[in-house]
């Protein structure tokens, strides 16, 4: 995508140049390049393997449980007001816009840094789909921010019956 959309911007240069302007051709190239964009920043990341696993287990805590999809996005909402700096409505939108758009049988990661109690500390979000309407969820952070997420977690559920 990324050499069509130079491929066409040069084109539109030359038209340009020749004395045949054509505003169409610059906004398809220009709209061309900046979907590449977008589709590159995130890039593709394969699952983690299980030493990855491992070696996030040695120093960070996990909390983790299953969520319906459209739950997800208001127990993070729940969770944002104990986070001083680091976690708010944009990190909230990224995670829920990465649960929608996760593919059946896929894993996402994304990492955080948030801060805590007074404490600048890690916030890795491991996302995988294995249903349609619903999303795991692993958070690996700090022994006490990942002991505050299972309260949180279990306070969750409770308040709906489940």
């Amino acid at each position: 995508m990324l050499w069509g959309s130079l491929a066409v911007l040069a084109f539109s240069f030359m038209m340009a140049a020749s004395g045949r302007f054509y505003p169409a051709g610059f906004g398809v190239g220009i709209g061309l390049l900046v979907l590449w964009y977008f589709s590159e920043r995130e890039g593709r990341h394969s699952p983690a393997t299980e030493d990855e696993r491992s070696n996030l287990e040695k120093f960070l805590h996990e909390s983790s449980t299953d969520f319906d999809l459209p739950d997800f996005p208001v127990f993070l909402r729940q969770i944002a007001p104990h986070l001083a700096r680091g976690f708010g409505g944009r990190e909230i939108s990224k995670l829920t816009t990465l649960a929608g758009h996760l593919p059946h049988n896929r894993e996402s990661q994304t990492e955080f840094q948030v801060v805590f109690e007074n404490t600048a500390i890690p916030l890795r979000v491991r996302l995988f789909k294995d249903d349609v309407s619903s999303i795991t969820v692993y958070f690996f952070t700090s022994a006490t921010f990942a002991e505050l997420l299972d309260r949180e977690i279990e306070s969750f559920f409770a308040e709906r019956g489940l």
